[in-house]
Protein backbone atom coordinates (compact mmCIF):
# COMPACT_ATOMS: atom_id res chain seq x y z
CA UNK A 1 0.00 0.00 0.00
CA UNK A 2 1.22 3.51 -0.80
CA UNK A 3 1.15 6.38 1.66
CA UNK A 4 1.43 10.00 0.59
CA UNK A 5 1.92 12.59 3.33
CA UNK A 6 0.99 16.18 2.55
CA UNK A 7 0.55 19.43 4.46
CA UNK A 8 -2.92 20.73 3.70
CA UNK A 9 -2.00 24.45 3.51
CA UNK A 10 -5.56 25.27 2.47
CA UNK A 11 -5.27 23.07 -0.61
CA UNK A 12 -8.73 21.48 -0.11
CA UNK A 13 -7.62 18.05 1.13
CA UNK A 14 -11.26 17.06 1.83
CA UNK A 15 -11.67 16.12 -1.82
CA UNK A 16 -8.92 13.53 -1.46
CA UNK A 17 -9.84 12.03 1.91
CA UNK A 18 -11.56 8.63 1.81
CA UNK A 19 -11.21 5.24 0.12
CA UNK A 20 -10.45 4.91 -3.57
CA UNK A 21 -10.45 1.92 -5.88
CA UNK A 22 -9.05 1.50 -9.38
CA UNK A 23 -11.77 1.62 -12.05
CA UNK A 24 -12.47 -1.57 -14.04
CA UNK A 25 -10.27 -3.73 -11.80
CA UNK A 26 -12.04 -5.64 -9.05
CA UNK A 27 -8.82 -7.25 -7.79
CA UNK A 28 -7.13 -4.14 -6.38
CA UNK A 29 -6.92 -3.30 -2.69
CA UNK A 30 -8.59 0.10 -2.06
CA UNK A 31 -6.33 3.10 -1.52
CA UNK A 32 -7.08 5.14 1.58
CA UNK A 33 -6.34 8.85 1.94
CA UNK A 34 -6.63 10.23 5.44
CA UNK A 35 -5.65 13.37 7.30
CA UNK A 36 -3.69 13.25 10.53
CA UNK A 37 -1.99 16.10 12.39
CA UNK A 38 -2.46 18.46 9.46
CA UNK A 39 -1.00 16.06 6.91
CA UNK A 40 -2.53 13.79 4.29
CA UNK A 41 -1.61 10.12 4.10
CA UNK A 42 -2.40 7.97 1.09
CA UNK A 43 -2.24 4.28 1.94
CA UNK A 44 -2.20 1.97 -1.06
CA UNK A 45 -1.23 -1.55 -2.07
CA UNK A 46 1.77 -2.44 -4.19
CA UNK A 47 1.39 -6.05 -5.30
CA UNK A 48 0.48 -7.23 -1.82
CA UNK A 49 2.97 -4.98 -0.03
CA UNK A 50 2.07 -1.92 2.04
CA UNK A 51 4.18 1.12 1.13
CA UNK A 52 4.19 4.60 2.63
CA UNK A 53 5.29 7.77 0.85
CA UNK A 54 5.26 11.42 1.92
CA UNK A 55 3.64 13.82 -0.57
CA UNK A 56 2.97 17.53 -0.96
CA UNK A 57 0.52 19.66 -2.92
CA UNK A 58 1.87 21.47 -5.94
CA UNK A 59 2.21 25.25 -5.86
CA UNK A 60 -1.36 25.78 -7.10
CA UNK A 61 -2.87 23.08 -4.91
CA UNK A 62 -4.21 21.14 -7.87
CA UNK A 63 -2.39 17.86 -7.28
CA UNK A 64 -0.40 15.81 -4.79
CA UNK A 65 3.17 14.84 -5.64
CA UNK A 66 5.28 12.07 -4.12
CA UNK A 67 8.33 9.94 -4.73
CA UNK A 68 8.31 6.21 -4.07
CA UNK A 69 11.83 4.94 -3.42
CA UNK A 70 12.65 1.54 -4.92
CA UNK A 71 15.88 -0.48 -5.07
CA UNK A 72 16.33 0.69 -8.68
CA UNK A 73 15.63 4.38 -7.98
CA UNK A 74 12.69 6.67 -7.32
CA UNK A 75 9.25 6.66 -8.92
CA UNK A 76 7.36 9.94 -9.31
CA UNK A 77 3.70 9.81 -8.30
CA UNK A 78 1.02 12.41 -8.96
CA UNK A 79 -2.57 12.33 -7.66
CA UNK A 80 -5.15 14.71 -9.15
CA UNK A 81 -8.78 15.10 -8.09
CA UNK A 82 -11.10 15.37 -11.12
CA UNK A 83 -13.96 17.72 -10.22
CA UNK A 84 -16.22 16.77 -13.12
CA UNK A 85 -16.17 12.99 -12.60
CA UNK A 86 -15.25 13.15 -8.88
CA UNK A 87 -12.58 10.56 -9.58
CA UNK A 88 -8.95 10.52 -8.50
CA UNK A 89 -6.32 10.16 -11.24
CA UNK A 90 -3.00 8.72 -10.15
CA UNK A 91 -0.05 8.84 -12.52
CA UNK A 92 3.06 6.70 -12.06
CA UNK A 93 5.83 6.05 -14.58
CA UNK A 94 3.91 8.00 -17.26
CA UNK A 95 0.86 5.76 -16.84
CA UNK A 96 -2.42 7.17 -15.46
CA UNK A 97 -5.27 5.32 -13.78
CA UNK A 98 -8.58 6.68 -12.52
CA UNK A 99 -9.96 5.70 -9.11
CA UNK A 100 -13.54 5.90 -7.83
CA UNK A 101 -14.53 6.57 -4.23
CA UNK A 102 -15.87 3.87 -1.90
CA UNK A 103 -17.35 3.91 1.56
CA UNK A 104 -15.28 2.46 4.40
CA UNK A 105 -17.56 -0.60 4.53
CA UNK A 106 -17.22 -1.19 0.78
CA UNK A 107 -13.46 -0.76 1.00
CA UNK A 108 -13.14 -3.36 3.75
CA UNK A 109 -15.33 -5.81 1.83
CA UNK A 110 -13.23 -5.28 -1.29
CA UNK A 111 -9.98 -5.87 0.63
CA UNK A 112 -11.34 -9.14 2.03
CA UNK A 113 -12.39 -10.24 -1.46
CA UNK A 114 -8.94 -9.56 -2.91
CA UNK A 115 -7.13 -11.33 -0.07
CA UNK A 116 -9.42 -14.35 -0.51
CA UNK A 117 -8.69 -14.42 -4.25
CA UNK A 118 -4.95 -14.61 -3.59
CA UNK A 119 -5.21 -17.36 -0.96
CA UNK A 120 -2.46 -19.84 -1.94
CA UNK A 121 -4.63 -22.78 -0.90
CA UNK A 122 -6.77 -22.19 -4.00
CA UNK A 123 -3.84 -23.39 -6.12
CA UNK A 124 -3.56 -26.72 -4.30
CA UNK A 125 -4.60 -29.57 -6.57
CA UNK A 126 -3.92 -31.12 -9.98
CA UNK A 127 -3.69 -28.95 -13.10
CA UNK A 128 -3.48 -29.76 -16.82
CA UNK A 129 -1.94 -27.73 -19.65
CA UNK A 130 -4.75 -25.76 -21.30
CA UNK A 131 -3.31 -26.09 -24.83
CA UNK A 132 -1.29 -29.32 -24.65
CA UNK A 133 -3.90 -31.53 -22.96
CA UNK A 134 -1.80 -34.65 -23.62
CA UNK A 135 1.09 -33.25 -21.57
CA UNK A 136 1.76 -34.55 -18.08
CA UNK A 137 -0.27 -32.68 -15.45
CA UNK A 138 1.28 -30.80 -12.55
CA UNK A 139 0.18 -30.91 -8.93
CA UNK A 140 0.55 -28.43 -6.08
CA UNK A 141 0.42 -30.11 -2.68
CA UNK A 142 0.38 -28.74 0.83
CA UNK A 143 2.11 -30.54 3.68
CA UNK A 144 1.68 -28.65 6.94
CA UNK A 145 2.79 -25.08 6.21
CA UNK A 146 4.83 -26.06 3.16
CA UNK A 147 3.82 -26.25 -0.52
CA UNK A 148 5.28 -28.58 -3.14
CA UNK A 149 5.12 -28.68 -6.95
CA UNK A 150 5.01 -32.19 -8.42
CA UNK A 151 5.89 -32.49 -12.12
CA UNK A 152 6.88 -35.42 -14.29
CA UNK A 153 10.52 -34.48 -13.62
CA UNK A 154 10.67 -33.81 -9.89
CA UNK A 155 9.04 -32.73 -6.65
CA UNK A 156 10.06 -29.22 -5.54
CA UNK A 157 9.21 -27.15 -2.49
CA UNK A 158 7.79 -23.78 -3.55
CA UNK A 159 7.17 -20.72 -1.40
CA UNK A 160 4.32 -18.22 -1.60
CA UNK A 161 5.55 -14.63 -1.82
CA UNK A 162 2.84 -11.94 -1.65
CA UNK A 163 0.49 -13.14 -4.41
CA UNK A 164 2.31 -15.94 -6.19
CA UNK A 165 4.59 -18.92 -5.76
CA UNK A 166 8.12 -17.79 -6.68
CA UNK A 167 11.16 -20.08 -6.89
CA UNK A 168 13.94 -21.30 -9.17
CA UNK A 169 13.05 -24.24 -11.44
CA UNK A 170 15.69 -25.87 -13.66
CA UNK A 171 17.92 -22.85 -12.95
CA UNK A 172 15.30 -20.42 -14.29
CA UNK A 173 13.11 -17.99 -12.31
CA UNK A 174 9.61 -19.39 -11.94
CA UNK A 175 6.29 -17.97 -10.84
CA UNK A 176 2.87 -19.58 -10.42
CA UNK A 177 -0.17 -17.37 -9.89
CA UNK A 178 -3.95 -17.45 -10.14
CA UNK A 179 -5.61 -15.84 -13.16
CA UNK A 180 -8.92 -13.96 -13.04
CA UNK A 181 -10.64 -16.80 -14.91
CA UNK A 182 -9.73 -19.24 -12.13
CA UNK A 183 -6.95 -20.95 -14.07
CA UNK A 184 -3.29 -21.11 -13.10
CA UNK A 185 -0.38 -19.48 -14.93
CA UNK A 186 3.16 -20.82 -14.72
CA UNK A 187 5.88 -18.43 -15.82
CA UNK A 188 9.20 -20.15 -16.46
CA UNK A 189 11.71 -17.59 -17.65
CA UNK A 190 10.04 -15.91 -20.64
CA UNK A 191 7.62 -18.82 -21.17
CA UNK A 192 4.04 -18.52 -19.88
CA UNK A 193 1.76 -21.55 -19.72
CA UNK A 194 -1.86 -21.61 -18.61
CA UNK A 195 -3.31 -24.60 -16.74
CA UNK A 196 -6.88 -25.56 -15.82
CA UNK A 197 -7.92 -27.58 -12.82
CA UNK A 198 -8.44 -31.30 -13.34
Amino acid sequence: MLVFSACSNGKDPEKYIGYWVENNNDLTIPTEIKEQAGKLYIIADNDGEKIEMPATFDENGKSLHAKHLTPSGSLDVQAVYLDESKHLKITMANSSTEFSKLSETEAKERAKKVEAFYDPNFLVGKWMNLKATDADPIEIRKDGDKYFLQTALNNTEIKYNKRAFVWSYLNSPSRISRLKNGNLQWELGALRTEYKRM
